[in-house]
């Protein structure tokens, strides 16, 4: 691996993640081009150097490959690598844009509603339908912004997907990058009430290294999670009692599990909460 190109990536990235988000327009398309990589590019050892003369005879611009394997051979190059780290961080930023727009704009509403003075409202009922619909444009701005970050996100995770790289992928630099995606993505998908749609990139997220399984958030948000899978199941059914049980034990591993980060597992809050989690499998037992 030539050590001076990876370290040129990496500190792209890390340089485009820095950026404030002032300087990120979130009407701007970030899935320009890539400059995707010609297959015939040499990719030996993940070297981008010029091709070698030989190869340049080789060189033709409607080559197409009949081998899906050879695709490999790009995504673990350091250039395609390169491209779908820009990419990603691009989106990313993106989405992270539209949602600090939001909250600003939220925060603003909210100032406004308290320094004006509302002469006109003479009985209680028309100071509550003003805070109602106050409340409703605030909630459609939130739900708006979300839906469009969550789809900047996903084309963000979609790029960190298709690096092959192996130095990349096990660098601490790209794990940070894919955490601040998943985390961003998470939160904007639960807040839209698709809660299920989460525990996938959850369970991602605290498998990238004992830095992140470590946080108590992700095992909250597991928890509540599956709890509200378990609550799904109780109520409309459609599931097995094989389904049932999965997600009552999965909920509580992580009920457990983010309190013995909180508090150590010696501690009389976790001894609290398994008192808690073995009357809820008592009762489950009992109601089978």
């Amino acid at each position: 691996m030539n050590i001076k190109k990876y370290t040129a990536i990496m500190l792209s990235a890390l340089l485009i993640t820095a950026i404030g988000y002032a300087q990120t327009d979130p009407n701007a398309d970030p899935n320009a081009d890539p400059n995707a990589t010609n297959p015939n590019a040499n990719t030996n050892g993940g070297n981008t150097n010029p091709k070698p003369s030989s190869d340049e005879a080789w060189n033709n611009p409607d080559y197409r490959s009949y081998v899906k394997a050879l695709d490999n051979l790009i995504k673990m190059s350091d250039q395609y690598a390169e491209n779908k780290l820009r990419l990603a961080s691009a989106n990313y930023l993106t989405g992270k844009s539209i949602i600090q727009k939001m909250r600003d704009e939220v925060r603003v509403l909210k100032e406004r509603s308290k320094e004006e003075k509302h002469l006109n409202e003479k009985w209680y009922w028309q100071t509550l339908d003003r805070k109602m619909r106050e409340e409703r444009t605030i909630g459609e701005k939130k739900k708006r912004a979300k839906m469009k970050s969550v789809t900047y996100f996903t084309r963000a995770i979609n790029h960190m997907d298709e690096i092959e790289n192996i130095v990349v992928l096990e660098s601490p630099d790209y794990k940070k990058l894919l955490a601040n995606i998943y985390r961003e993505w998470v939160m904007a998908q639960y807040d839209l009430g698709n809660i299920p749609q989460t525990i996938d990139i959850l369970n991602r997220y605290i498998e990238l290294g004992p830095t992140y399984e470590e946080q108590v958030a992700p095992h909250k948000y597991l928890a509540s999670a599956y709890g509200f899978q378990e609550k799904v199941l109780l109520k409309y059914g459609g599931g097995t009692e094989q389904d049932l049980i999965y997600f009552k034990k999965m909920k509580n591993k992580h009920l457990l599990r983010a309190t013995e980060l909180m508090y150590a597992k010696n501690s009389p809050e976790y001894r609290k909460m398994l008192e808690i989690v073995n009357r809820d499998e008592i009762i489950s037992i009992h109601i089978q």
